[in-house]
């Protein structure tokens, strides 16, 4: 099966260059990827966005960053006060 790629892009360059927020981030992935039971993602936290890659058809791959962009933005939020995904 090809490599599929999903970026997700920061609301603030700064949020991802974090430590704590990016390894967040990543064991988010990885957690979301296991419970829809599919094979984990790369992932590269890079500043300004993450890029998701794998061996996944497109739709799960999409349900897997959505299901991030949600768990993920909704702890930024609470933690913060900003939002961490663009668009939020």
């Amino acid at each position: 099966m090809e490599l599929n790629r999903i970026k997700l892009h920061a609301a603030y360059e700064q949020s991802l260059a974090d430590p704590l927020v990016a390894d967040l981030v990543v064991a988010s992935a990885h957690e979301v990827a296991e419970r829809q039971g599919v094979a984990s993602p790369e992932v590269a936290v890079q500043p300004g966005h993450v890029e998701l890659t794998a061996p996944l058809p497109q739709a799960v791959l999409l349900s897997i960053a959505a299901e991030l962009r949600k768990v993920t933005g909704r702890w930024h939020r609470a933690k913060f006060g900003t939002p961490l995904w663009r668009g939020e």
